[in-house]
C-alpha cells in the first residue's frame, strides 16, 4: 500500500486487509482483527488484557510486556509504533475506527528499522476523500461492557478531513480487572495535482488491568479468581505526523514523514 507496486509481485505471501474487513469480522480490536483473520497470526492474553495481547507471528512477536523478545515493526502511517524503550507494541494506541488498510510482510527486512526479525505490519489511516459521511455506534454486552464509537469524514475542493472517536469500558470477566479505553483521532489532508500533504492527530488516555495470571489448582475452586492485583497500566499519548509526497514521474515519488509524540 502506498508504494505502487502490485501484490503479486513480491516474493513473499504479503497480506492485506481492508477497514470493510475490520468493521464486518466484530473484533474488538486490530490485534484480534487478525488473530482471526490473518494466516500465520495467533494472539496470546499473557496480560490478562484484551487490550494487551502479545501478537505471535510466524514465531516472533510483538507485545506491549516488557522485557518480551520483539521481533516485529508497527507502522500507522509511516511513524513507527514500537515505543523506543524495549521496542514494546502498544495495541490500545491503535483507534480501529482509523484503519483504512493494513498489510503484513514477513520476513526480516532492513527497510523497517531494527528488530523486524519475523515482519512488519503497516497500517493506513482513513481519510475523508476515501471514507465520507458520518456515523455513530454504541454496543453493550457482559461483564458491564460498553463502547460508543462515532466517525465522521468529508472532502471539499482539494481538502479532506476525518474524525474519530472510541470510548470502551467493561469490568472485565476476572476479579478487579476493569479496562477503560479512550481514543481520539484526527486527520486533514490536501490534495493538489501530484501533491498531497496530510497531517494526523491522535490522543489516547486508557487504564488498563492485567492483574497476575492464577494458579491452575485454584482456579477449580474460582474461575475468576486472580493471583496478585492491582497491576495496572496507564498509556497516555498524544501524537501529531506530517506526511508530504509528490509524484514526479510515474516510476519517481518523493515523500517524508515528520512527526512528534
Amino acid at each position: 500500500t502506498g508504494v505502487g507496486v502490485t501484490i503479486d509481485k513480491l516474493p513473499a505471501p504479503v497480506q492485506v486487509a481492508t477497514s470493510r474487513e475490520l468493521d464486518a469480522s466484530g473484533a474488538l480490536d486490530l490485534s484480534a482483527f487478525m488473530n482471526a483473520r490473518l494466516i500465520g497470526v495467533h494472539v496470546n492474553q499473557m496480560q490478562g488484557n484484551p487490550y494487551q495481547p502479545d501478537v505471535n507471528y510466524r514465531g516472533y512477536t510483538a507485545s506491549p510486556l516488557l522485557g518480551t523478545p520483539q521481533g516485529m515493526s508497527v507502522y500507522m502511517d509511516g511513524v513507527r509504533l514500537n515505543q523506543p524503550f524495549g521496542d514494546v507494541v502498544s495495541w490500545d494506541l491503535i483507534p480501529r475506527s482509523a484503519i483504512a488498510s493494513i498489510t503484513m510482510m514477513p520476513g526480516s527486512n532492513p527497510v523497517f528499522g531494527l528488530n523486524t526479525l519475523g515482519g512488519a505490519l503497516a497500517i493506513e489511516t482513513k481519510r475523508g476523500r476515501s471514507a465520507p459521511g458520518t456515523s455513530l455506534q454504541a454496543s453493550g454486552g457482559s461483564y458491564a461492557r460498553r463502547t460508543i464509537e462515532f466517525e465522521h469524514g468529508g472532502a471539499h475542493k482539494n481538502i479532506d478531513w476525518f474524525l474519530t472517536g472510541n470510548l470502551f469500558a467493561d469490568d472485565g470477566w476476572r476479579v478487579g480487572s476493569p479496562s477503560d479505553v479512550r481514543q481520539l483521532f484526527g486527520r486533514i489532508g490536501w490534495l493538489h495535482g501530484n501533491s498531497d500533504v496530510g497531517l494526523t492527530i491522535a490522543h489516547i488516555d486508557n487504564e488498563l488491568r492485567g492483574n497476575g495470571l492464577q494458579e491452575l489448582r485454584l482456579l477449580d475452586h474460582d474461575r475468576a479468581g486472580i493471583y496478585t492485583q492491582p497491576d495496572i497500566t496507564n498509556n497516555r499519548a498524544t501524537s501529531l505526523a506530517l506526511s508530504l509526497r509528490r509524484d514526479l514521474r510515474a516510476n519517481l515519488t518523493l515523500s517524508a514523514n515528520a512527526y512528534y509524540r
